[in-house]
């Protein structure tokens, strides 16, 4: 049954790299943009290591030093509320975040719309 765990047997935690997460709240084609690694040096420095921020840090607080996106995106990881599409030969995995209903709603388009 779901959640089942036999006696005797540890937890686990899903968790993805901090780096990932950030990468994909900003938008960043690459891993090894500046912007990103300012993001997780802010959160490190604050925090102490990457588990910590991953696992222990509360939204309030990672919003205080960081874009709420961002710490938000953390706790949907946390909360494992993302989606992974695994990679394959050579290929990497992609992190999809849930979108906020608003975002996904189509909004109904007129002609003055393209005016």
């Amino acid at each position: 049954p779901a959640g089942y765990r036999p006696r005797g047997v540890p937890g686990y935690k899903h968790l993805l790299p901090l780096s990932e997460i950030i990468s994909v709240v900003l938008g960043a084609s690459s891993l090894s943009q500046k912007r990103v690694w300012k993001v997780y040096n802010t959160l490190i420095s604050k925090f102490g290591n990457e588990y910590k921020v991953l696992l222990d840090a509360s939204y309030e607080e990672m919003a205080e030093a960081v874009d709420p996106k961002v710490a938000e995106a953390i706790i949907q990881v946390r909360e494992e509320r993302v989606k992974v599409i695994p990679g394959y030969d050579g290929v990497y995995g992609q992190i999809i975040l849930p979108r906020k209903d608003e975002e996904i709603k189509s909004h109904p388009r007129s002609l003055a719309d393209f005016m």
